[in-house]
């Protein structure tokens, strides 16, 4: 089950499971582990340890999860340039000795606590608690190695190697499909298929593909002839394991339930089980237990590990998720005081008769005030970007727990006749009054280019040499206003660069005119692009983090801008590099026919030996002469000249040597030539 902490609207409704199971107890003969992305900050680090409870604990083993530990699990499956360079992923492992799998997850937005389980279950692991998370928001398909390093360093038992393979594979299977018939389904019928195929003990390729053809069509899905060989191989494979069903049955009827939840709510547009009576029932049984302070048997014990996360430690705009509805309880009472106590009225014109200042906070200092260190590398970006940090102090200020918005509220006489006083209660007391704020350019509005967060945050890269970085909005009212954009190194939140919007030498805007632009970009019918020009390229094997301003957008008259403190999507814009790549030194008026281009090619040396810049097209035509191709050994720079104006693509074929000549990567760069 999903829940978001910002918008604090997506629950599912109670497993008919939960009374069902007793308390799960630990395992008395093994410990926690606890395992961290080795590209993780300082500051990071002590973020997701908090998370996880456990900051300050001595006895806990701590595993380092590197990029090449990640490629070594996910390479047979995943192409290397998508695993990326970086790791951020962390897990806490805690065997049980019953209950199945339970998984809870934070700022994993494409693998889901349901496909972790399920895939633990494949890898032969029968019973464990398992939280994973990120510092900020990643894909997570990275996040399976490091919960099978840990759970192997915690029970003392070594899983067979075939079928942590299996495992993976399985997760990469179900991500692929979800990319066609979405998430909840690729893994119910991942899921239920592999219940029948086990269950059933059947080995012959003719039942399997009768098996999931039968379950597509009972779930309503129609599977794509590469996503049906694809999940026909996955059962292959595991109906040549010894699988004991009854070892696995707990959790994989769990998540059977979990999904049949979630499907319901997608097409009921409610948040009813698949059995409404039977919830209605259980929901009923439950407020009647809470009256006589008699509460039901949790499936999960008072320690769990999945109970006793400390979630304002990743601070707000988080997506949380879990096997079980009761590991979620505290983060949704979190989240409902958040929302009412950031509940503020403002009008939309921007002058000093508001009575408060707005102020965005980009750190995730701890609100206890342990060391009173921040608990973000994204704390020193978001000083050098202009942003203050302001604790709750005797001057009347209030800072909303969990959150990224300080309001400093000024005295006036206006506010001495009762205003000021009615608003204060209004924030520290968590009242329900509704938001009035207007006049806000919201990220929903926004395409943010490149921002692999997205998608696959942990998986995916761009090529290294862009020089620039776009916002695409379907809006034609939008110009640059005296905001700024900030790049930061992600790795230690040094600034980079900062790039003033209304510089006109370094931001220009332009019309999207192209019809397939913009029907990727979500089906708009216009729209406007803003792109930002660096000044040096984005290098090689690097990760990124960007800054948008209050301010960095308005609208022409003025009524709204972007507002970040109002809006922190804004401030996670997130991406990597890949080890290669090609880059022209474009400006704003693009490059000149028959003018010398200077531009930087990126050679991984590792993979590569040899780079061929073997073809530049012009509006689709071939313009490079036979013979003409610019050959590169390692890393450096070039110049060359194009001939005629159009849209120019810069192509690069990259081999493993001169001699063998075996492609082993292509990368391109698209300029326009004036």
């Amino acid at each position: 089950m999903k829940f978001t902490k910002k918008l604090a609207a997506v629950l599912m409704s109670a497993l008919t499971l939960a009374a069902a199971i007793p308390s799960v107890p630990a395992m008395a003969d093994s410990q926690k582990v606890v395992t961290l992305g080795a590209d993780l900050s300082e500051e990071q680090r002590t973020m997701i340890l908090k998370y996880f409870g456990i900051y300050g604990e001595s006895n806990i083993e701590t595993l380092t999860i590197t990029n090449e530990d990640e490629r070594e699990h996910l390479g047979s499956y995943i192409p290397l340039e998508q695993i990326g360079t970086r790791t951020y992923s962390c897990a806490l492992v805690s065997p049980t000795t019953s209950g199945g799998i339970q998984v809870k997850t934070a700022n994993l937005t494409y693998v889901t606590s349901n496909m972790i389980a399920s895939t633990l279950s494949t890898a032969g692991v029968v019973n464990c608690e398992v939280l994973a998370a990120a510092p900020f928001a990643v894909s997570g398909t990275g996040a399976l190695t490091g919960v099978l390093m840990a759970y192997e360093t915690a029970s003392g038992e070594t899983l067979d190697e075939t079928k942590k393979e299996t495992a993976t594979q399985e997760l990469v299977t179900t991500t692929t499909i979800s990319d066609s018939v979405g998430t909840v389904e690729a893994t119910q019928i991942v899921n239920e298929t592999k219940i029948q195929v086990i269950q059933g003990d059947v080995v012959s390729t003719g039942d399997i593909e009768v098996i999931v053809d039968t379950v597509a069509e009972e779930e309503n899905v129609t599977l794509s002839d590469e996503d049906r060989a694809l999940l026909v191989e996955l059962m292959e494979k595991i109906a040549e394991q010894d699988y004991n069903y009854e070892e696995m049955s707990e959790t994989l009827e769990r998540v059977e339930e979990n999904l049949d939840s979630l499907l319901n709510e997608e097409n009921d547009g409610t948040e009813s089980s698949s059995d409404e009576e039977s919830t209605e029932s259980e929901e009923s049984a439950q407020e009647a237990a809470s009256e006589t302070d008699e509460s039901e048997e949790s499936a999960l014990s008072e320690d769990s590990i999945l109970l006793n996360t400390d979630e304002s430690a990743l601070g707000s705009d988080v997506v949380f998720d879990a096997t079980d509805e009761s590991a979620l309880s505290e983060t949704e009472a979190s989240a409902e005081a958040e929302t009412e106590t950031e509940s503020v009225s403002i009008e939309t014109e921007a002058s000093d008769d508001y009575g408060f200042d707005i102020t965005v906070s980009d750190t995730y200092e701890d609100s206890t005030g342990d060391d009173g260190s921040s608990d973000s590398a994204d704390a020193d970006a978001s000083a050098d970007a202009g942003s203050s940090t302001e604790n709750a102090a005797d001057d009347g200020s209030v800072q909303t727990e969990g959150s990224d918005i300080v309001v400093d509220f000024e005295t006036s006489d206006a506010e001495e006749t009762g205003e000021t006083e009615a608003s204060e209660a209004e924030t520290e007391t968590g009242s329900e009054t509704e938001s009035t704020i207007q006049g806000i350019i919201s990220i929903a509005e926004l395409v943010l280019e490149p921002n692999t967060d997205e998608d696959a945050a942990e998986t995916a890269a761009i090529e290294a040499g862009r020089n620039y970085l776009t916002i695409s909005t379907w809006r034609t009212d939008l110009v640059a206003g005296t905001g700024t954009i900030s790049v930061y190194d992600a790795a230690d939140g040094s600034l980079i660069e900062t790039v003033e919007m209304s510089d006109a030498t370094k931001v220009i805007s332009e019309a999207i005119t192209d019809v397939e632009k913009l029907y990727e970009m979500g089906g708009w019918t216009e729209g406007t692009e803003f792109r930002i020009y660096l000044s040096s390229p984005l290098a090689a094997d690097m990760s990124y983090y960007i800054v948008i301003s209050d301010d960095a957008l308005t609208t022409e008259d003025g009524s709204a801008s972007i507002q970040t403190a109002l809006d922190d999507y804004l401030l996670n814009w997130h991406f990597d590099t890949l080890s290669y790549g090609i880059g022209v030194d474009e400006t704003v008026d693009g490059v000149t026919a028959n003018s010398a281009v200077t531009g930087t090619l990126y050679v991984d040396s590792e993979v590569s030996a040899y780079a061929l810049l073997d073809s530049i097209t012009v509006d689709g035509v071939e313009t490079l002469e036979d013979g003409a191709a610019i050959a590169f050994t390692e890393s450096s720079t070039f110049e060359l000249t194009i001939g005629q104006s159009g849209e120019a693509v810069i192509h690069v074929s990259y081999y493993d040597s001169a001699e063998t000549m075996n492609l082993v990567n292509e990368a391109a760069y698209t300029v326009t030539v004036k």
